[in-house]
């Protein structure tokens, strides 16, 4: 059995898990999570070193979490993930020469980026030649070490860092991707940022990083009806948006500003789609699994389905059984309460189990 703990660094708050791993499903041992200062954390980038890593050192007391064998997740716009088909080689040989077969697919320097790879699968050409299909992704070194310099600084050891998408599809699927027939997407919606991934048969065949999410909500609330952020706060998750139709809510600007808001994210996720859909020529998305801080907004869910005509479903790894829970410290309303936001902390520490 091992044991590891999975770090979420978000826009409002960061948030660990620590899970062991054993036989069966794995146990949620520990959670723990400190809020963020505004500003500290933009865009899934880190703008404030200390205050992050303040909170960090926090987030270790209060949780009581070892500060070995920790994988830390990285979600932003310096993240470039890409699908590239090549002459079938082996993955040795691949890895030698991927700087330059993904050079022209990544749009930023090679030399300023770390790059990585996953086999997807094998195919031929029409005239019969073997072909490899791998998923690039490219992520700008600088970032990657402002990354590792926080956690390190924070007396923190971290052992690998994974793309926080991946850890999603663990999380929800379970270390033997159990996934169900023909094309899923999940979609979660942060405090800054909003990422569309698809997978088909356990693996992620497409990822998009917007630089959107629950605190683009906030502002539109805010501005619209002239309240400070904390009011537009507390009052967002009590109005919600309209469930479907128009944008336009007469008599209520807050709610009318808060449905324009949400076509605006609903289009950038349509059009994510629809982008995978005419590339991978599938015939449709079977569903979409959403969850995150900003899923929690009323009605947005239900707009969703009814705007991409498309069943959704909220991703609910506790409540499916696919992960136990041990003496977290928690009752089931707290459990319940941090669903949104587990997949991501919980799938990082599902590193290396698949």
């Amino acid at each position: 059995m091992t044991t590891n703990v999975g770090l979420d660094i978000g826009t409002s708050a960061v948030r660990a898990a620590m899970v062991q791993m054993q036989r069966g499903a794995p146990v949620l041992k520990r959670y723990g999570q400190v809020a963020l200062t505004e500003g500290a954390v933009v865009g899934g980038e880190i703008v404030d070193p200390d205050l992050v890593r303040d909170a960090l050192i926090a987030l270790w007391k209060s949780a009581k979490l070892p500060k070995r064998r920790v994988v830390v997740g990285i979600a932003n716009q310096r993240i470039i993930v890409r699908r590239l088909d090549v002459p079938y080689m082996s993955e040795e040989e691949l890895r030698e020469s991927l700087a330059f077969r993904a050079a022209e697919y990544v749009p930023m320097a090679i030399d300023d980026a770390v790059l990585d790879f996953v086999p997807l699968e094998e195919f031929a050409t029409p005239e019969g030649e073997a072909m490899l299909s791998v998923l690039v992704i490219a992520a700008q070194k600088d970032m990657i070490d402002e990354v590792l310099g926080v956690v390190t600084g924070a007396g923190i050891k971290p052992m690998a860092l994974d793309l926080q998408a991946f850890a999603m599809v663990r999380a929800a699927f379970g270390t033997e991707f159990d996934v169900p027939p023909g094309s899923q997407a999940m979609v979660n919606i942060g405090a800054g940022v909003t990422q569309v991934a698809i997978l088909k048969n356990g693996t992620v065949r497409f990822l998009r990083i917007m630089p959107m999410g629950g605190s683009s909500f906030t502002r539109a609330l805010a501005s619209a009806a002239s309240i400070s952020s904390d009011e537009a706060e507390r009052l967002k998750r009590r109005i919600g948006v309209l469930p479907e139709g128009r944008a336009d809510a007469e008599g209520d600007p807050g709610r009318a500003a808060l449905t324009r808001e949400a076509d605006a994210l609903i289009e950038e996720v349509r059009g994510s789609l629809d982008f995978y859909l005419s590339e991978a020529q599938d015939e449709r998305i079977e569903r979409v699994l959403i969850s995150g801080n900003g899923a929690r907004l009323p009605h947005l869910a239900n707009r969703l389905a009814s705007q991409l005509e498309v069943p959704i479903e909220p991703l609910r790894v506790l409540a499916e059984g696919r992960v136990q829970t041990g003496k977290v410290g928690m009752s089931e309303a707290e459990l319940a309460q941090i669903e949104p936001v587990l997949p991501v902390p919980l799938g990082l520490a599902m590193w290396g189990e698949a």
